[in-house]
């Protein structure tokens, strides 16, 4: 595995965590709404929670499946590097988008619940602001590595 292979496998496993954090730190935001309103309903916030956070589980558990698939054996004639690099590409450019859109749609609508500047939902929504941008930038720097790393002619 040359040396770009493997920093793109560093990167991969760094947007996978980041895509985690992003969508914790956004369920965390519903979740902790809820706490400081008594008789709220859980229900009313599960599909927004969902459209939101969703995009990142998925896209962080295919990159994790492609990374751990990166070492392991495969058949006669297959190069695993060449396997994982597309991998990599299919995963973060199908996933990217549906990322920015799920996380920016449950992220306006989270700021749009009116919660206050020093209540812990809004201290939640303040620092998902920045792991949602972290989340997109690196899964996009994630991209266009894959996209610019070429397998190596040895299997």
């Amino acid at each position: 595995m040359t040396a770009r292979s493997r920093r793109l496998i560093r990167l991969s496993v760094f947007a996978a965590v980041l895509a985690t954090v992003a969508a914790a730190n956004l369920t965390l935001i519903y979740l902790l709404y809820l706490a400081g309103q008594p008789g709220s309903n859980i229900a009313r916030f599960v599909p927004i929670m969902a459209i939101g956070a969703l995009p990142f589980l998925v896209t962080a558990g295919l990159l994790a499946w492609a990374i751990v698939s990166a070492a392991s054996p495969v058949g006669e004639g297959q190069r695993p590097q060449q396997q994982a690099i597309g991998r990599l590409r299919m995963i973060t450019g199908f996933g990217l988008p549906f990322m920015i859109l799920g996380g920016l749609w449950s992220g306006l609508a989270a700021a749009l619940l009116g919660l206050e500047q020093g209540s812990a939902a809004g201290f939640a929504l303040t620092l998902y602001q920045f792991t949602f941008l972290a989340a997109v930038f690196v899964d996009t720097i994630t991209l266009v590595v894959a996209l610019r790393t070429h397998p190596s002619a040895q299997a």
